[in-house]
């Protein structure tokens, strides 16, 4: 299942990979703060000197999981993403590495930010999101495809009021 997220930022394009994707201050209130992760970790964080960027957080979305679905990956909902950054197209490539059942569960996704105008830009996150598990695949796919929604609307705008905070 393939799907795509869109919202749109009140900054520019590099202000949104600088001071905000990459801000440790930002996702620390975005994920423990705002969306109240059960844990949020940053495992590693590497900037290489062409501007590569390597990151991997270790994550646990406060979600309630569907009984279908507890078969497969029980009842935490932790995963590992690991992401990196290509500063040449300015995109984000990223894999989720679930803690329970990462043979049978994929998402793989790009994140890239194009511009809206002054002090504008949108951020497009296209994902692929795939469950090998028979009977049940679908309906755990639409279930990871809602969550990640949800999660991506109220990040965005929490988002927005921090660009306002922050006077970004």
């Amino acid at each position: 299942m393939t799907y795509t997220v869109r919202h749109t930022f009140n900054t520019d394009v590099d202000t949104f990979w600088e001071k905000i994707f990459f801000d440790e201050e930002y996702n620390r209130a975005l994920f423990l703060d705002h969306l109240r992760f059960h844990h949020y970790k940053v495992l590693s964080f590497e900037r290489a000197p062409d501007g590569v960027v390597k990151r991997k957080l270790d994550c646990s979305p406060p979600v309630e999981i569907p009984a279908v679905a507890k078969k497969v990956i029980g009842d935490a909902s932790s995963y590992v993403e690991d992401g990196r950054f290509d500063p040449k197209t300015k995109k984000w490539h990223f894999n989720v590495i679930p803690a329970m059942g990462a043979d049978k569960i994929k998402t793989s996704g790009q994140i890239w930010v194009e511009a809206r105008g002054d002090k504008k830009c949108e951020r497009i996150a296209s994902m692929d999101t795939s469950v090998s598990v028979f009977g049940v695949g679908k309906v755990i796919e639409a279930f990871i495809e809602k969550q990640t929604r949800a999660v991506y609307d109220q990040a965005a705008t929490f988002t927005n009021q921090w660009i306002a905070k922050q006077g970004l």
